[in-house]
């Protein structure tokens, strides 16, 4: 087998211990036995799957040969998702250790009806081989391993494996486990490396040096001081471990400002509507809840993959940049929606993304990261399974409905516990226009994480009362 290469996010990322479940709702009928059946020749041949992380240091870490069997998928029968999904979450960490940590694993909430016996089972028993109705895909990674996109193409290949065996189409199994056999895990260095002309991802060496001088000097002038305090972290960290987390959960219908963005200022994209009321919610908590009207701009970094399409389909890992952008949350949401497009537009196309991912692969490597806190507001994630947003039956027999999801780490140690510090929401916005938010658990507890919600909730109410007077006055 081929030895993952180094990655020093990675390295970081092993502190940090972090499980995400991403939950996807579908109807209709699944096999179960030939679900599980696919989970286990995909992941199988994952040659990653088959090692350990190692952290020998904050900085050095070492990849281990660990053969681990891939964990069954676990069927569990609910009759509140939500709840049945929270104590699955606060819990997850004995699931990992149950399946020997394995990297990405499975397991179906059934929604039952009454008369249904409620409990859990390995999908082995015949009685319940073929689910009908309502069920959520959990999909489990420990983020060490791979990013979101990376579990997308993987959950892709699942999907189509389960497709073929249902059609007992072996060529096309075959073929899929050969392409994922053949999956690897290049080092950042091999991704991009200054003045490599071999670099997997092409940039001219000064537009680098440019790139790592403006993200260095550029002011993250962010007063708002949502991160928690490194001197928090020392004293709480310890206790955090011992408690049960329940995940923060929340959903928003956005169907009133998508429509009217889309008919009235196409410039304006979903991703950019979200994070900017984000950014108008936390200056909501500045100037209303804490009384600090002066402290209008808002920093935050904002996920980026630097792989292309492709690339996708041939490298697991974290290849994902935090980039940060510069608003001023006192504007309408329009502005600051635009502010953001062009902010985005341009780091995109100066490849700053892959220039922030090596500055951070940099500060890894030689121990400059978890040194001094970053003045930004949050980071935010967006989980976005493209093709069952364009194409809701590419599960055979079902129809995707929405993604929704939580988050939560148990840090192996202090580096671990202080590189969470930010409020971290993770968004899914689905085809039915409802924005789904959840935030990791944060060390000190999650006053912060209400004060956001019950903003957002009042800038939402705000912005769809003023685009409906908009409407009114031009019927007027």
């Amino acid at each position: 087998m081929n030895k993952p290469s180094t990655i020093y996010l990675e390295n970081c990322l092993s502190h940090c211990n972090i499980a995400n479940s991403i939950a996807y709702l579908f109807e209709g009928s699944l096999n179960i036995s030939l679900f599980n059946q696919s989970v286990q020749e995909v992941l199988s041949r994952v040659q990653k799957f088959q090692y350990e992380l190692i952290p020998l240091s904050n900085t050095e870490s070492e990849w281990r040969e660990h053969a681990r069997r891939v964990p069954p998928v676990k069927v569990i029968d609910t009759d509140n998702f939500e709840k049945s999904f929270g104590e699955f979450t606060a819990g997850i960490f004995n699931y990992c250790r149950e399946y020997d940590y394995f990297p990405l694993f499975f397991t179906i909430f059934r929604d039952y009806v009454n008369t249904e016996p409620a409990g859990e089972n390995t999908g082995s028993s015949k009685e319940s081989e073929i689910i009908e109705g309502s069920f959520h895909i959990v999909e489990t990674l420990n983020h060490t391993y791979c990013d979101g996109r990376s579990c997308e193409f993987l959950f892709n290949e699942i999907i189509a494996c389960y497709n073929a065996l249902l059609e007992n189409d072996s060529k096309t199994v075959e073929k899929i486990k050969t392409m994922v056999s053949a999956v690897s895990t290049p080092a950042s260095d091999d991704i991009y490396a200054f003045d490599n002309k071999e670099s997997l991802i092409k940039m001219k060496k000064w537009q680098h040096i440019k790139n790592i001088f403006k993200l260095a000097t550029a002011k993250l002038n962010d007063r708002g001081a949502f991160s928690v305090k490194y001197d928090v972290i020392e004293k709480e960290w310890e206790n955090f471990r011992k408690l049960k987390h329940y995940p923060e959960m929340h959903r928003f219908d956005l169907t009133p400002l998508i429509e009217f963005y889309e008919a009235n200022n196409k410039q304006i994209s979903n991703n950019s509507l979200i994070t900017a009321l984000l950014v108008k919610a936390f200056y909501y908590v500045n100037s209303v809840i804490h009384n600090n009207p002066e402290n209008r701009i808002i920093t935050f970094r904002m996920m980026s993959d630097i792989l292309s399409a492709r690339q996708r389909q041939q490298f697991i890992g974290n290849y994902c940049a935090y980039v940060p952008v510069i608003t001023d949350g006192s504007r309408s949401l329009e502005e600051i929606c635009l502010d953001i497009n062009r902010q985005v537009e341009n780091f995109r196309k100066m490849k700053a993304d892959v220039s922030m991912y090596k500055f951070l692969e940099y500060a890894l490597r030689k121990g400059l990261a978890g040194k001094k806190d970053d003045p930004t507001s949050f980071t935010v994630s967006l989980v976005l399974h493209r093709k069952l947003i364009k194409h809701p039956e590419y599960l055979k027999g079902c129809h995707f409905i929405e993604t929704t999801g939580g988050l939560n780490y148990e840090p192996l140690d202090l580096f671990g516990a202080k590189m969470n510090n930010k409020v971290g929401p993770t968004l899914a916005l689905s085809n039915n226009n409802i924005l789904f938010i959840t935030y990791y658990p944060l060390i000190g507890g999650n006053q912060i994480l209400d004060k956001v919600t019950i903003a957002f909730n009042r800038i939402l109410k705000d912005e769809i009362a003023g685009i409906t007077g908009k409407k009114r006055k031009r019927l007027i």
